[in-house]
C-alpha cells in the first residue's frame, strides 16, 4: 500500500543490514525477511523501528533461516506485546533459550505457540515464559511438548474451586 517514493527507507535499510559487518545476511535474504515481517502483520514503522535489524540478529544468532526468524520474532512480538524497538531484548531471550537447552529454533517456536498466548494471559512476564522453557526442556522431547505442559501447568493454578483458591491463596500464589 505505499508508493515507491514512499518505501525508500525499506530500501535503504535492506542495504544497510546487507553492509553490517556484524551480521551475515545478503540484500535478498535481508529483504525477505523484511517481506516475512510485513507479511506477519507489521508495519512499515514497526520493520524499520528494530524488528527488521533484530530479526536478522536472530537468525544469525540461531541459525535459523530468515523466514523462521521472522515467524518467531512476529509471535513473539504478538502474544506478549513487545515494541519492535525493544525486539533486541526479545532476541537476547530467544538465543538464550537455544543456548542453555537442547531446543533450537524450531523448537522455542512449537513452545511458543503452545504455551506463550496462556502464560501471557496468565501474567506471565516473556522473560520468565523463557526461564521456564529453558529450564524444563530436558524433560520434554520438544518445544512443543513443553509448551503444551507449560500452558496445562499455568491453566492449572486457576482455582476450580473455594478450596482451591484458598489453598493457593495460604501459598502466596493468589
Amino acid at each position: 500500500g505505499k508508493t515507491t517514493a514512499e518505501t525508500v527507507p525499506l530500501k535503504e535499510a535492506v542495504y544497510a543490514l546487507a553492509l553490517n559487518p556484524n551480521l551475515k545476511v545478503s540484500v535478498d535474504e535481508a529483504a525477505a525477511a523484511m517481506e516475512m515481517l510485513a507479511t506477519n502483520g507489521l508495519t512499515m514503522e514497526q520493520i524499520l523501528g528494530g524488528a527488521a535489524e533484530a530479526t536478522v540478529l536472530l537468525a544469525n544468532a540461531t541459525k535459523a533461516d530468515f523466514g523462521t526468524a521472522a515467524n518467531v520474532a512476529t509471535d513473539a512480538m504478538a502474544i506478549f506485546n513487545i515494541e519492535a524497538e525493544d525486539m533486541m531484548g526479545a532476541v537476547n531471550g530467544i538465543v538464550s533459550v537455544t543456548n542453555a537447552s537442547k531446543f533450537g529454533i524450531e523448537d522455542y517456536a512449537l513452545a511458543l505457540a503452545q504455551g506463550g498466548a496462556v502464560a501471557k494471559g496468565a501474567g506471565v512476564e516473556f522473560n520468565d515464559f523463557n526461564t521456564v522453557i529453558a529450564a524444563t526442556a530436558s524433560n520434554f522431547s520438544s518445544g512443543g511438548d513443553a509448551g503444551t505442559s507449560f500452558k496445562t501447568f499455568v491453566t492449572t493454578l486457576v482455582p476450580k474451586s473455594k478450596e482451591a483458591a484458598e489453598a493457593l491463596n495460604d501459598l502466596g500464589l493468589i
